[in-house]
């Protein structure tokens, strides 16, 4: 299968697809020195070390539509147990519209969304709902 990893890191999620024998066509990542060791563990991988939320989605993704699987972590420091759990006043939060995006325009045929327990309680199950809807509107189940 081919993919497109999201808020990837140094590739957790990419080693195990790769190690299924599928091939991860491009990543993103924020912070340029987890970029930088992503693009070392994979080398054959076009990686885009930008802000997602300053990226053009259709530009940037465009040759990448035939895409089996869109697969990341959006961040979730604001809703981690060890975190500040600034809930909806934290902007991280809202990272995952950008992954939903990018689901939208790709229209793989599946998406892996990663993230920490605590997303489905947060605010009374908002963050959860938001996903549900937005995945389901799209014919995601």
């Amino acid at each position: 299968m081919k993919i497109v990893d999201l808020f990837s890191g140094i590739g957790g999620l990419s080693e195990g697809f790769r190690m299924n024998g599928d091939k991860v066509l491009v990543a993103n990542e924020i912070d340029s020195q987890i970029a930088e060791s992503y693009a070392k563990n994979f080398p054959e991988t076009v990686m885009i070390n930008e802000d997602i939320t300053k990226l053009s989605i259709s530009e940037v993704f465009k040759k990448y539509r035939d895409a089996d699987i869109v697969m990341g972590g959006p961040p979730c420091q604001g809703f981690s147990q060890k975190g500040k759990r600034l809930s909806l006043k934290d902007p991280r939060n809202y990272l995952f519209k950008y992954f939903a995006e990018v689901v939208g325009y790709i229209k793989p045929s599946y998406f892996v969304m990663e993230n920490v327990p605590n997303l489905l309680t947060t605010s009374s199950g908002y963050f959860k709902n938001e996903i549900n809807d937005i995945f389901s509107k799209m014919g995601y189940t």
